[in-house]
């Protein structure tokens, strides 16, 4: 059984192939176009998936799309027209959107070689409740997802069940649009100045300097009854434009005017000391109210779907589940024994959810499978070895977008190693010396964290470097923290939770860091001691994990600060092209792909690493 699902329409636009229950293939459409959370229907993404599977449309047996469109369409047009015509460019806007997904089966086949029988539809929280249950280890569940709205639903409780022939997953409790956890915090992202579906990481940073003293304002637009259900009273918001700071003057009112998305946040982790106006922390404290009253409504909403189900594990997807911190939370109330959450719970997995639905539907006695987080493209070690020994360095500035000065021949360095073994022992030193690696290995990450595959890599105990970091790689605020990838042995050490080794495979959760570790760990610590943590087992990426001993020999710590190498408002890289102009553009000092190694090899007067890194010797062959 052949079946590729799709995703399109709102955001993170994919696709997945699923061969015999098993998903073999995801990509995102952004990493084609390089459109951050493109929504556009993802052609690319479609052909990548089939061309790793070496298939065709004809040799698909069904194509899943993850929403029901004419159900999506009534909800879009009605929430529109009820302000007409004041709404007359929302409405507008929303008829484009809706007609061309309304016609998504007619888009399919322009594009896909297949009959329109074999063309269907899953409700988007079902599409959600299915990818976090059959991807998990459990054979019971109860599933719950939360996101801004699919359909006319907000969120979702389900009863998941496996023990038989054939999966069941069952709703149990709906709530419908527009009360609605996600629509509310992305409506207080956009007041924050943030872009909505892309700055809700940025609201939960901001949150931790702030105070919760605006929570009981915010309860009165989001009202969590005594059963755990919620509402939110919509005479404070309108969700007509949720990326226009939808708020009406009863919020303006209380809460003040929206912040500007120009206005920079001097908040810094890394600097306690930093003074920061009233105003800002105004804003700061009501990150930390919106953060603070979206976690209280969800340990509600799952203490219900406890009591609806009486199940004991928990799977969880949506939007909503990317939110690191409310995760944590959840995890220390401990009301259920397990917690899943899918590499990908957004949006995006919405895509290999939908097609495991329907292959649940249409086969029986599937096999509990291990799902990988790195389904996308594979990185070409070749292509990237033959476009970097062309480069011509006297034109590097051209590419630059943080003014790096002209490069001499001599100045970049391609090698290739002989064997993994020695390109790890030799990178662990040069991270070790304080050089900023980007590092690009096989199949690209599924889902938006970078896990190991598309990284870029760095000590994790010097602030400095995490500065330079911001400044001239990612080019992002320095408010905003960076994760950390660390062994198994170095989180049981380091993390404060005794299970967070076994939970932290895909950065799905943050952790107070030990007192002992605080210093080991400094430059991916938050300003509450917190960091977001990657735990890297050998079976799930042995390159990586080698890389973390390998560092750990010299540094005494087996963990390196891991952040998406992109720059900021790009999705991550994709392919060797996208990794050498980011080389080129930003201030990373090595790239690696696969064995292959290219180097700016900089003047020793200038260089902030240490000088014994010119003398590491390079078991290889140069170019």
């Amino acid at each position: 059984m052949k079946i590729l699902g799709i995703s399109s329409g709102y955001h993170d636009a994919t696709a997945a192939l699923i061969i015999n229950g098993k998903p073999v293939a995801s990509s995102a459409e952004e990493r084609f176009t390089r459109k951050k959370h493109d929504p556009s229907f993802p052609i690319n993404a479609i052909f990548d998936c089939l061309s790793q599977a070496n298939l065709n449309g004809d040799d698909l047996n069904y194509v899943v799309f993850h929403e029901r469109p004419f159900t999506k369409v009534t909800r879009s047009l009605s929430s529109s027209i009820s302000d007409f015509p004041k709404s007359l460019d929302t409405f507008l806007n929303l008829s484009k959107d809706a007609i061309q997904t309304f016609w998504i089966r007619q888009n399919i086949r322009k594009h896909i070689k297949i009959a329109p029988e074999k063309i269907l539809f899953v409700p988007h929280h079902m599409s959600h409740a299915s990818h976090a249950f059959i991807t998990s280890p459990h054979k019971k569940a109860v599933v719950v997802t939360i996101d801004a709205v699919g359909e006319w639903i907000s969120s979702g409780i389900f009863l998941a069940d496996r023990t038989r022939d054939q999966i069941k997953i069952q709703p149990l409790d709906i709530t419908p649009f527009p009360h609605s956890l996600g629509l509310f915090y992305s409506a207080m992202t956009s007041f924050l100045g943030f872009k909505v579906n892309d700055g809700e990481c940025s609201t939960m940073a901001l949150a931790a300097f702030g105070r919760p003293i605006y929570v009981d304002t915010l309860k009165k637009i989001l009202q969590i009854m005594p059963d755990g259900s919620y509402a939110l009273d919509t005479s404070w918001f309108t969700f007509k434009d949720v990326a226009r700071a939808p708020v009406t003057k009863k919020f303006l009112d209380s809460l003040g005017n929206p912040r500007s998305c120009k206005h920079e946040f001097l908040f810094d982790p890394l600097n306690v000391k930093t003074p920061i106006s009233a105003e800002d922390q105004k804003y700061a404290d009501i990150a930390c109210s919106t953060q603070h009253i979206l976690q209280e409504a969800i340990i509600s909403y799952m203490a219900r779907a406890k009591n609806l189900s009486k199940e004991v594990n928990l799977c969880y997807s949506g939007g909503a589940a990317l939110n690191c911190v409310a995760n944590s939370v959840l995890l220390n109330k401990q009301l259920f024994n397990s917690i899943y959450i899918p590499p990908d719970p957004g949006d995006g997995g919405g895509a290999m959810g939908a097609a495991l639905y329907v292959d649940s539907l249409m086969s029986k006695n599937r096999e509990i499978f291990d799902i990988r987080p790195n389904l996308g493209t594979h990185i070409d070690e070749a292509s990237f070895k033959e476009l970097a020994t062309v480069l011509d360095p006297a034109q590097w500035h051209r590419f630059s977008s943080t003014q790096t000065p002209a490069l001499k021949k001599t100045d970049l360095m391609v090698t290739t190693f002989s064997s993994d073994a020695l390109l790890l022992e030799w990178l662990a030193k040069q991270l070790f010396c304080g050089r900023i690696v980007g590092w690009c290995q096989g199949r690209a990450e599924n889902g938006p964290r970078a896990l190991g595959y598309r990284s870029i890599l760095l000590r994790p105990d010097d602030v400095e470097l995490s500065r330079r970091l911001s400044k001239k790689i990612k080019l992002r605020a320095p408010f905003r923290p960076y994760a950390v990838a660390l062994t198994q042995n170095e989180a049981i050490k380091s993390l404060e939770h005794q299970d967070s080794a076994s939970l932290s495979r895909w950065m799905q959760f943050s952790y107070k860091v030990s007192k002992s570790a605080e210093s080991k760990l400094c430059a991916a610590l938050h300003i509450d001691k917190t960091t977001r943590a990657q735990c890297v087992f050998p079976e799930d990426n042995p390159a990586f994990h080698n890389l973390l001993v390998s560092y750990g020999k010299l540094s005494g710590c087996e963990a390196l600060l891991n952040t998406s190498f992109n720059e900021s408002g790009f999705p991550l890289v994709n392919d060797s092209t996208d990794a050498l102009l980011m080389f080129a553009r930003t201030d990373l000092d090595i790239l690696i792909i696969g064995n292959t190694v290219l180097e700016k090899r900089l003047d020793k007067k200038n260089e902030s690493y240490k000088d014994n890194c010119f003398n590491i010797e390079r078991p290889l062959h140069r170019f």
